[in-house]
């Protein structure tokens, strides 16, 4: 609105002051300079203010937007291997190496051969190794907690009451 009242007010002045109509030409150029000599320069203000419109600058000042990048050195720790866990199997024990009490057993079937040590305290202890005619390979009678060998190629093994629980020892 401002503008408007000043270039009709240069637009006056110019008719008024001139001996002569000035032409299209100098018309423009009156008014052109008039326009600038009026044109409001913003200025700083301590407060926001709210425009309902968006506001032109006569002069727009460029600012030059300086970015900082900072660049920090990361280190990143180097993979480490993690195992993979699985499932394993738990082992059974060998039946044929479990404990064996009083009985007849099959060697390499009921019983394994190898190294057997007796785990009772009596002094009747009896225990045989015998072939498949029934020969006797090895026995022993008297004091328990004593050891026995039984070879792989033996048959039967018999075990008496009073020697307690047989444990296998290995081979």
């Amino acid at each position: 609105m401002k503008k408007s009242y000043a270039l009709i007010f240069a637009i006056a002045l110019s008719i008024l002051f001139s001996a002569c109509v000035p032409s299209e030409e100098q018309l423009q150029e009156i008014v052109s300079q008039t326009i600038a000599a009026y044109t409001p320069i913003p200025t700083n203000t301590p407060y926001s203010t709210f425009t309902p419109y968006p506001t032109s600058t006569a002069y727009p000042t460029l600012t030059a937007v300086i970015q900082t990048v900072i660049v920090t050195p990361t280190e990143t720790p180097t993979p480490e291997f993690t195992p993979t866990i699985t499932a394993t199997a738990t082992s059974t024990p060998n039946p044929l190496q479990t404990n064996k009490g009083p009985g007849f057993y099959l060697v390499g079937i009921d019983i394994a051969p190898g190294i057997w040590r007796s785990q009772g305290d009596s002094d009747g202890c009896y225990w045989s190794i015998n072939t498949k005619t029934g020969d006797i390979i090895d026995n022993h009678f008297g004091m328990a907690g004593g050891t026995m060998y039984i070879s792989p190629g033996a048959f039967q093994v018999e075990l008496n009451a009073d020697c307690g629980e047989w444990v296998y020892l290995g081979q």
